[in-house]
C-alpha cells in the first residue's frame, strides 16, 4: 500500500472505541428528556459538549498520524484536503483547517500530549493554527513549550492575547534575520524624459519611508477647499513637499525645531528582556499600538520621547520627561568628539548622521547625554536597530561593534 505503514489493524467488535461511541450515540437519540428537569437537562449538555471535546481532540490527534502517514495517496489522491473533501462531508476550507491543525499536533509533541490528556483544548489548537503561518512555524519548535504551558492555564480568549504576542516577536525576529537581503534591495530609480520631466520609483526600510512620507505630509499639509488653483491630491502635495525640502537643504536651511512627539508604554519585563509571560507583555507607542522593540528604538532616537514603564497592567512605575534626543548643543560636541559615523569604515559627515543612544531610551533607559550618544549615518543607524549588530562602550571611553557572526 503505497505511502502506509503498515502497523496492524483497528479493534474489532466490541472492543472498538469507536463503535461504541456509535451505539452511544444510538442510544442518546432515542433518549426520552422530555420529563427532565432544567438541571439534568444542563447535566446533559454539558456532559455532551464535554464529550465531543475529547473526541474533536482525538480526531485532531488521528489526522495528524494519517497525514503523517500519507495514507491519504492510497486512493491516488493528490492531497489530504482533496481526500477529505471527497471521502467526508468537510468542505475544503474545512478540511484545509483540518489538515493544518491536525499537522501542529503531530509536529509538536508537548501539544499532543497536552491536548490527549485534556489540559488544553482544540480551541486553542485552532488559535495556533491561526497565526502559525509558514513563515513562523519555524520558529514554533523553540517556542511550543511555552505555548502550551500558557494554553494550560488560560482561556482561549485571553490564549489568543499571547498568540498576537507571540507572532510579533516571531515576525520581530524573521525581520532580522532576513533584513539584509530586504536591506540590499534598497533604491532610488530615477530617469530623465525626453521632456526633461523626471520620473522613478523607489524602495526603503519601514523607518526611513515612514520617515519620508510623515516629512513631506508635514511640510504640504492639505489645502482649503476653496483655494484659489484648486485642492491637490495627495500624490500632487507629496510631490511639492520633496521639492520643499530639497529646497531648504539647497539653501542651508536648518531642520525643524519642532520633532514629533512620541509617548512610548512598556512593561518591565520586556525592558528586562524577560517575555516569557506573554499575557502582561507591552511595547507600545501611543496612537499606534504594539510594535516591534526595534522599531520603537529607532523612532526614540529621532524623535521627543516620554516613556511609561509599566508593572501589571495599571501600575506606571516611572514616567520620564519627554527628551529631545540630542540639543542642538550636544549635536555640535558630538561633531567635534565623532568627526563622522563612527560605524567601522565609515566617515559619512556629521550633517548626514543620526545622534544613536548607545544605552537605549527603551531597552536601558538611556539618558540623552554625551557619553551615552554616538554619530551613525542614516544607513548605519538603521542597521544597529535592525540587525545582530552591537555597540558597547570601551574602558578606554572608545566604542567596540560587533556582530555574533564576525566578532569585534
Amino acid at each position: 500500500m503505497l505511502g502506509i505503514k503498515e502497523s496492524g489493524t483497528p479493534p474489532v467488535g466490541s472492543n472498538d472505541p469507536v463503535l461504541q461511541i456509535r451505539l452511544g450515540v444510538a442510544a442518546l437519540a432515542g433518549e426520552d428528556r422530555s420529563t427532565w428537569t432544567a438541571t439534568a437537562k444542563s447535566e446533559r449538555l454539558i456532559e455532551l459538549l464535554d464529550t465531543r471535546e475529547r473526541l474533536d481532540a482525538e480526531i485532531l490527534r488521528a489526522t495528524g498520524e494519517w497525514d503523517r502517514d500519507r495514507a491519504w495517496e492510497i486512493d491516488g489522491s493528490l492531497s489530504p484536503r482533496a481526500w477529505l473533501a471527497h471521502r467526508t462531508s468537510l468542505a475544503e476550507g474545512d478540511a484545509g483547517r483540518l489538515v493544518k491543525h491536525g499537522r501542529l499536533v503531530e509536529q509538536h509533541e508537548e501539544l499532543s500530549t497536552a491536548l490527549a490528556s485534556g489540559e488544553i483544548t482544540t480551541q486553542h489548537v485552532e488559535a495556533m493554527g491561526r497565526v502559525v503561518s509558514k513563515d513562523r512555524e519555524p520558529l514554533l519548535a523553540d517556542h511550543a513549550g511555552m505555548l502550551v504551558d500558557q494554553a494550560r492555564r488560560l482561556s482561549v480568549g485571553d490564549f489568543t492575547k499571547v498568540l498576537r504576542h507571540w507572532a510579533s516577536l516571531a515576525d520581530d525576529q524573521l525581520s532580522k534575520d532576513s533584513f539584509a537581503k530586504r536591506w540590499d534591495r534598497r533604491h532610488l530609480h530615477a530617469s530623465v524624459g525626453l521632456d526633461g520631466w523626471i520620473t522613478g520609483d523607489f524602495y526603503l526600510d519601514p523607518v526611513a519611508g515612514a520617515s519620508l512620507l510623515t516629512a513631506l505630509d508635514h511640510v504640504a499639509p492639505p489645502d482649503p477647499e476653496d483655494a484659489p488653483d484648486g485642492a491637490r491630491t495627495l500624490s500632487q502635495r507629496r510631490a511639492d513637499g520633496l521639492v520643499d525640502i530639497v529646497d531648504e537643504h539647497m539653501n542651508g536651511g536648518e531642520p525643524g525645531a519642532n520633532p514629533p512627539q512620541v509617548n512610548a508604554v512598556v512593561d518591565v519585563a520586556s525592558l528586562l528582556g524577560e517575555t516569557s509571560d506573554l499575557a502582561t507583555a507591552r511595547c507600545e507607542i501611543d496612537g499606534v499600538g504594539a510594535v516591534a522593540r526595534t522599531v520603537l528604538d529607532q523612532i526614540c532616537c529621532n524623535a521627543r520621547f516620554t516613556r511609561f514603564i509599566m508593572s501589571g497592567p495599571s501600575q506606571i512605575l516611572d514616567m520620564g520627561r519627554a527628551t529631545r534626543t540630542a540639543t542642538p548643543t550636544q549635536r555640535r560636541a558630538l561633531a567635534v568628539r565623532d568627526r563622522h559615523c563612527r560605524f567601522p569604515g565609515c566617515r559619512r559627515q556629521p550633517r548626514w548622521c543620526d545622534a544613536h543612544h548607545v544605552a537605549g531610551w527603551v531597552e536601558s533607559l538611556g539618558e540623552t547625554n554625551i557619553d551615552n550618544l554616538i554619530l551613525l549615518c542614516r544607513r548605519h543607524h538603521t542597521l544597529l536597530h535592525n540587525s545582530r549588530w552591537t555597540i558597547a562602550r570601551t574602558n578606554d571611553g572608545g566604542f567596540e561593534f560587533s556582530h555574533p557572526a564576525r566578532g569585534p
